[in-house]
């Protein structure tokens, strides 16, 4: 199947395993093209930088992954775009699913990665964070999400030009489920696997699960 349609934006900061990730994509879906927007260290990205399908740009706004996200938004050319996380935790079989959603009539498809869980990928204390902001994210929104926090998704570029976001961190995955409800949408959502991450954990604390469930009310 061809996914000239698609770009895949792999937002990242000193991922080793980036470049297993962006590898991924362009041996399992062919025609799409690979968006890497980094912060950090460029040379510990492992990527493979004469590829004609890959684009490789650094961050420039200030912010974490949600300032390079909407900044790197603006590079997009295609009918879809995708996002996955570069730590190797999403199998790149799964944006496939995704992509399928979207190409059928979603304007935004997300993975759900509590359908199959690797336990050792995500301690239970992260996972009960997780929930507790999808729930309240449901329950002010009208929503019925199981993952809202979930890294890998797909939308549609017409669709995602509707919305105007301002989130500069990880709060990008609620702003976008939320003006997407808000905006009339169609969210749709599908069981992916989770893995073990490579390389350093970057997994929520406290305070960032506390900073997410306060986005949840941000858009009242």
């Amino acid at each position: 199947m061809d996914y000239s349609d698609t770009t895949v934006m792999i937002p990242v900061k000193d991922e080793p395993a980036a470049g297993k990730v962006a590898k991924g994509v362009l041996a399992k879906l062919p025609g799409a093209m690979v968006l890497v927007v980094y912060k950090g260290d460029r040379k510990t990205l492992g990527l493979d930088f004469g590829n004609a399908r890959m684009r490789v740009v650094e961050q420039k706004a200030s912010g974490g992954k949600g300032a390079g996200v909407r900044e790197a938004f603006g590079l997009v050319h295609t009918r879809i775009v995708c996002l996955i996380d570069g730590d190797a935790t999403y199998a790149v079989d799964d944006l496939k699913k995704v992509i399928g959603m979207v190409r059928k009539g979603a304007d935004m498809a997300l993975g759900d990665r509590f359908a199959h869980l690797d336990r050792e990928a995500m301690p239970f204390f992260i996972e009960a964070g997780n929930k507790i902001i999808t729930l309240a994210a449901n329950a002010l929104y009208g929503m019925s999400l199981s993952d809202s926090q979930t890294g890998l998704r797909a939308i549609r570029v017409s669709s995602l030009r509707r919305l105007s976001l301002r989130e500069d961190g990880f709060g990008i995955e609620s702003e976008l489920n939320i003006k997407a409800r808000k905006a009339g949408m169609r969210i749709e959502e599908t069981p992916i696997g989770y893995g073990v991450r490579v390389g350093e954990s970057k997994q929520m604390k406290l305070v960032d699960g506390i900073k997410l469930l306060l986005i949840d009310f941000k858009f009242l």
